[in-house]
């Protein structure tokens, strides 16, 4: 307990070895942590750095004293971060499954399939930009920005049912036009 005080005393006093002598004896740690946890990744650099920024960050702000041992502490906020990359991870596949469903197209990286998916991104451009002004504010609000419906609604002034409706039709138009373009291109 003694040490744990000296050293957050050492940080509170900005301390430049504090910072390396903590980094020295957790970075390998959260390293294999991570790295047992996380199969087939490369981010674990990453993550570790996030942890200690999250530790610095808490020390700042007095939010761990003398009362704590840091291993524990430094540990949940490993946990967290876990949770967050897992979480990140688990929405950017939901968003991708989301635009395979709506567009009918999915990503293979042939040359190819390269060529049309990037035909077929700048039809999408093109037909958002023909949309009327607020069907266009809702589709980037709602899949670049990732609002919630409620908050477009919040932020548009209109209710929820009116914005879902507008997102439904305007990818329902985009969607037809799609189809046709596709008909056209290959009749």
């Amino acid at each position: 307990m003694k040490e744990t005080g000296i050293f957050i005393e050492r940080l509170n006093n900005n301390d430049p070895r504090a910072q390396v002598d903590l980094v020295k004896k957790f970075d390998s740690r959260l390293y294999l942590y991570f790295k047992l946890r996380i199969k087939g990744e490369d981010h674990y650099e990453d993550l570790v750095q996030e942890v200690f920024s999250s530790f610095f960050n808490g020390v700042k702000k007095k939010k761990i004293d003398f009362d704590h041992n840091i291993a524990p502490y430094i540990f949940g906020i490993a946990k967290r971060v876990l949770f967050n990359y897992f979480y990140k991870k688990k929405k950017e596949t939901n968003i991708q499954k989301k635009a395979e469903d709506h567009f009918e197209f999915s990503y293979d990286f042939t040359e190819d399939r390269r060529l049309e998916n990037e035909k077929t991104g700048q039809i999408i451009n093109n037909l958002i930009d023909k949309l009327p002004d607020v069907d266009k504010v809702i589709l980037r609000e709602f899949y670049l920005k990732e609002n919630k419906i409620e908050d477009i609604a919040n932020l548009l002034g209109k209710t929820r049912h009116y914005i879902s409706v507008r997102k439904d039709r305007a990818l329902k138009k985009i969607k037809n036009e799609i189809f046709k373009q596709k008909n056209i291109y290959t009749a």
